[in-house]
C-alpha cells in the first residue's frame, strides 16, 4: 500500500482535524485566511447586505502594543469604502466581555491613524463576535450595541452617539431557515457534506480530505496545541507563585508584621493581605 501524507501525520492530529468546525480557531484560521470571497460571504450574511465588496482579508492579525498588552485578531477585513471589520470566533462566553471589545477597538484605532491625521479620518469599524452559545439568553439571532445620549431626537427616540464603531454579537445557537441560521449551522458541523454554503464547504473539505490541505491544517492544529500547552503551563506557574506569596503573607502576619509591610515583602496588594488577615 502506497504511503501518503496521512501516514506521516500524528493520528491524534488527524482525529482533531476530523472533528474541527468553523467555530474552532484552527479551521477558521485556514478557511478565511487571505480569502476575500469567503470573508465577503461571511460579512454579507452577518450584516444582511448584498452590496458589500471585501478587498482585504487576513486571520490572526497581531496588533502590538509597546506599552501594554498586544492582541491577536481572528479575522480582519476591509471593504472598498475602507470600512474595517474585526470578526472574533469565540467558543467560551468568558472571552466576549464588553471590556475586551473596548480594548480591541482601541488597538485597531491606534494602528489605523497615521501621525498628525485628523480623528475624522478614522474609518467606520465593525466588531463582531460569533459565539457558540447565546450569551444573553434571549433567543435573538443578533445582539446590537447601541450608543445613545440622554436626549431624544424630534421623533422622541434616544439620540445616537455615532462614533463609527458598530458592535454586534451573533448567537451561534440560532438555527433559523434564513441565511444567518444556515451560516450558523455551517459553523457548527464538522461535516462539509452537511453544509449549506458551497464556498465554505469546498474549503472545509479541502482542509479535511485533500493531502495538501490536511498537511496545512495539521501544522495549524499542532501550533495551537503548543500554544495551549504553553498557556496552561504559564497559568500553572502563576497559580503556584500566587499560592507561595499567600503562604508567605500568612507566615508574616503570624509574626505580627503590619499589612503594609507584608504587602511590600510579598508583592500582594494590601487588600489581599487584609483578606488573608481576616482568615487567620
Amino acid at each position: 500500500m502506497a504511503e501518503t501524507v496521512f501516514n506521516n501525520i500524528n493520528p491524534a492530529t488527524l482525529e482533531r482535524i476530523k472533528k474541527l468546525r468553523l467555530i474552532d480557531d484552527e479551521l477558521m484560521t485556514v478557511v478565511f485566511s487571505g480569502d476575500t470571497k469567503a470573508t465577503e460571504l461571511l460579512i454579507r450574511i452577518l450584516l444582511n447586505r448584498n452590496d458589500l465588496t471585501v478587498t482585504k482579508s487576513m486571520t490572526q492579525d497581531q496588533k502590538y502594543n509597546l506599552f501594554g498588552r498586544s492582541v491577536r485578531l481572528d479575522i480582519v477585513a476591509e471593504d472598498i469604502f475602507k470600512t474595517e471589520y474585526n470578526i472574533e470566533i469565540q467558543r467560551a462566553d468568558k472571552g466576549a466581555g464588553a471590556k475586551r471589545i473596548r480594548y480591541h477597538q482601541a488597538m485597531i484605532d491606534s494602528h489605523t491613524l497615521k501621525r498628525k491625521e485628523d480623528f475624522d479620518m478614522l474609518p467606520n469599524l465593525y466588531i463582531i463576535f460569533i459565539l457558540e452559545h447565546d450569551l444573553f439568553g434571549k433567543d435573538e439571532p443578533l445582539y446590537f450595541v447601541n450608543k445613545t445620549l440622554n436626549i431624544n431626537d424630534e421623533d422622541g427616540n434616544p439620540l445616537l452617539f455615532n462614533d463609527g464603531c458598530n458592535i454586534m454579537y451573533v448567537n451561534g445557537e440560532y438555527k433559523g431557515e434564513d441565511a444567518l441560521g444556515k451560516l450558523m449551522h455551517d459553523f457548527s458541523t464538522p461535516n462539509a457534506d452537511e453544509m449549506y454554503y458551497t464556498e465554505l464547504a469546498e474549503k472545509v473539505r479541502f482542509y479535511k480530505q485533500d493531502e495538501t490541505g490536511v498537511q496545512m491544517a495539521s501544522r495549524i492544529v499542532e501550533e495551537y496545541g503548543d500554544e495551549r500547552a504553553a498557556a496552561a503551563l504559564q497559568q500553572g506557574i502563576q497559580q503556584g507563585a500566587q499560592q507561595k506569596a499567600e503562604e508567605a503573607a500568612q507566615n508574616a502576619l503570624a509574626m505580627n508584621l503590619s499589612p503594609e509591610q507584608v504587602s511590600i515583602i510579598t508583592g500582594l496588594s494590601k487588600e489581599k493581605v487584609l483578606e488573608l488577615q481576616k482568615k487567620k
